[in-house]
C-alpha cells in the first residue's frame, strides 16, 4: 500500500521534492520557442545523478512530428550511437503530444534512472530504458549540446 501512495504522489506531482538548479529561454532566430527548467534534489546540478526533471513551457504550437524530428536531430548533431535509438523514435510517437502555448512538458527521471513524460501534470508515457533516460535529458545538459548558452543556465552555470 505504501508503493502505491508513492507511485501515486510522484505521478500527481512530477516536481515534488526537487528544487531548481536553473531556467533557461530557448529562441530560434528571434522567436521564443520554450522555457525549460532543470530540476534535482538539492538544486545543484550533478551530471547523471538523480533524480532529475526538465520542465519546458512551451510559447508556440508544435506538432509531435516536429518534437520527434528534433529529438532525432539533436542526437544526431551531438553524435549519439545507441542500437535502440530508432525504436525509442519510434515509441516517442506514441508518448510524445502536439504541444500548444502554456502547454508544460515534464521528463522526469526518478533516482535509479527510469523516466517518465507529464504533460500539463498528467503521465503520458515513458521510454522503459534507462539509457533512453540521459541520452534524452543530454540534449539540453550534456557539453556537446548545440545550445552551450542554455545548458548553462539549466545547470546553474
Amino acid at each position: 500500500m505504501v508503493s502505491l501512495l508513492t507511485i501515486n504522489s510522484a505521478v500527481a506531482a512530477p516536481l515534488q521534492g526537487l528544487q531548481s538548479s536553473g531556467k533557461s529561454e530557448l529562441s530560434w532566430f528571434l522567436i521564443s520557442v520554450y522555457e525549460a527548467q532543470l530540476f534535482t534534489t538539492s538544486g545543484q546540478f550533478v551530471y547523471g545523478q538523480y533524480p532529475q526533471a526538465l520542465e519546458i513551457e512551451y510559447y508556440r504550437n508544435i506538432t509531435k512530428e516536429n518534437l520527434i524530428k528534433a529529438t532525432k536531430e539533436q542526437w544526431e548533431e551531438q553524435s549519439i550511437k545507441h542500437p535502440d535509438l530508432n525504436e525509442w523514435l519510434v515509441e516517442l510517437e506514441q508518448v510524445f503530444p502536439d504541444v500548444k502555448p502554456e502547454d508544460k512538458l515534464v521528463f522526469s527521471i526518478d533516482k535509479i534512472g527510469n523516466n517518465q513524460f507529464f504533460l500539463n501534470d498528467k503521465p503520458i508515457g515513458k521510454i522503459a530504458n534507462k539509457d533512453f533516460s540521459q541520452l534524452f535529458l543530454d540534449i539540453w545538459v550534456s557539453e556537446k549540446t548545440t545550445y552551450p548558452d542554455l545548458r548553462l543556465e539549466l545547470i546553474g552555470e
